[in-house]
């Protein structure tokens, strides 16, 4: 027998024995894998990126059942408290849809100049992450500020901030602060920071500290992601020097009640 044909079938039972050895290394790894995929699509395990955010599946599913169930709320009030169209009079040119005849179509807020900066403080802004990355898209500098002080620290260095949104419990310096958001109220008002203050709590939180927040500052109170983003398009279509127009409170959520004057002796 030559060398090469002594080599061919050496070549020729090296193959089997590779296919054995891999078989042997990864078959009692298979059952492993298939359970960790069941559980990964029974629990929907996988993770997705919103806004630079990466969260589960099932966060961020929540977070959008959130936003789509508080959305179909608003359409149906908006819906009921539609006044019927006036039969034979055509509406107005411009006017939307179900408007009495003769009514105007009302300009919506345009849209500020340039490009306008919220800050935005929550100790977990990931819960949030819909939120933000829509505020992102609408083409707004969103600042992150986890705590009280860090957030007037980003007030301290960075000027031009048009809004400040922040929660109203969260955890600080390893403690949950359940009225966070009302020291933090406080303290701007010491610092002489005259933002628009947007409370977005959870709806429970949202009457409990209703009236609280509103005597501390606050210009809304809201648990509503529809009603946030309305609020803060009002807020910014005035000019940021400027008194500009009063926001108008959106169904469901409170406005800060004006200051009386102090009147001198």
């Amino acid at each position: 027998m030559t060398a090469a044909r002594i080599i061919e079938a050496i070549g020729a039972l090296l193959w089997p024995l590779l296919v054995a050895v891999l078989l042997i290394k990864v078959i009692p790894h298979i059952p492993g894998v298939v359970a960790d995929l069941r559980k990964a699509m029974r629990t929907r395990g996988f993770t997705v990126k919103v806004g630079g955010v990466e969260l589960s599946v099932e966060e961020a599913t929540e977070q959008l059942r959130r936003q789509v169930t508080d959305l179909q709320t608003h359409m149906a009030v908006q819906l009921a408290e539609r006044p019927e169209p006036t039969l034979g009079v055509p509406p107005a040119p411009g006017a939307p849809p179900g408007a009495p005849a003769g009514a105007e179509a009302e300009a919506g807020p345009a849209a500020a100049p340039g490009r306008a900066t919220i800050l935005w403080v929550d100790n977990d802004p990931d819960g949030n992450a819909l939120e933000l990355a829509k505020l992102r898209d609408d083409g707004l500098e969103v600042l992150l500020a986890r705590s009280t002080a860090e957030a007037m620290d980003v007030l301290s260095l960075r000027r031009g901030v048009r809004a400040i949104v922040t929660d109203m419990g969260r955890s600080e310096d390893g403690e949950y602060r359940s009225h966070a958001g009302l020291a933090l109220l406080r303290q701007l008002r010491e610092a002489e920071q005259d933002q628009p203050v947007l409370v977005y709590t959870s709806a429970r939180r949202a009457e409990l500290d209703r009236q609280d927040a509103l005597d501390a500052g606050a210009t809304v109170v809201t648990a509503s992601p529809t009603e946030l983003f309305a609020a803060i398009r009002r807020l910014l279509a005035s000019p940021p020097d400027g008194p500009g127009p009063v926001p108008e409170p959106a169904p469901g959520h409170a406005q800060r009640r004006p200051r009386r004057p102090i009147r001198p002796g």
